[in-house]
């Protein structure tokens, strides 16, 4: 780029050389303004998923999600954990430890494993059926009742209310269950399911 505005080569230099400058310095603003842009729309980034039977929008923000995303993942969870038959329970087992803390996953698998052993064996079944959902978002759990039947071959063997605490956090947007069990009457069981 070359300047013609004054007689003198060294001035038209100058002149070039500042134009230059300020040419650089408006690059770097715009980079700046750009990147505090991107920065900002990152944080307010919100991930929206929908996972297996979802029929609505649902929204995790950071660390917390919206009531009809832990509902549905609620009704989610306690369908494959306690509703079961002797065909179905390895694979909704496996399906629902994908969901699984890492950290619980080994201990989780083993119990739930044995537990589809005795369930093929004994050829039970169990349908639970959900009464009422309660989430305590600052201690992220959620306490599910309901009734909860089951059946020894073609004969119902029992039908009895149950509560069951769901315990959850989120990692990257992604719901991790940490711990579920049956609340017993008056104390929580540290018995995971």
């Amino acid at each position: 780029m070359e300047l013609k505005l004054f007689t003198s080569k060294a001035a038209n230099t100058f002149a070039e050389n500042r134009m230059l400058k300020f040419t650089i310095l408006v690059l770097m603003a715009a980079v700046l303004i750009l990147s505090v842009c991107v920065v900002t729309a990152m944080n307010k980034e919100r991930v929206i998923l929908v996972p297996p039977v979802i029929n609505s929008k649902v929204m995790i923000t950071g660390e917390h999600a919206n009531e009809d995303y832990l509902r549905e993942f609620t009704r989610y969870i306690v369908s494959l954990a306690l509703t079961y038959n002797p065909a179905n329970a390895r694979s909704q087992f496996s399906e629902l430890l994908a969901v699984y803390d890492p950290a619980g996953f080994p201990n989780a698998r083993k119990e739930l494993y044995e537990l589809a052993d005795k369930i093929e064996n004994t050829r039970a079944s169990s349908a639970f059926h959900i009464q009422s959902m309660t989430n305590n978002s600052e201690k992220n759990q959620v306490e599910v009742l309901g009734a909860k039947m089951t059946y020894i071959g073609e004969m119902k063997a029992d039908i009895v209310q149950a509560s069951y605490i769901i315990e959850y956090r989120f990692d990257n947007g992604k719901f991790i269950l940490t711990r579920l069990y049956e609340k017993t009457a008056g104390a929580n069981n540290p018995n995971s399911k």
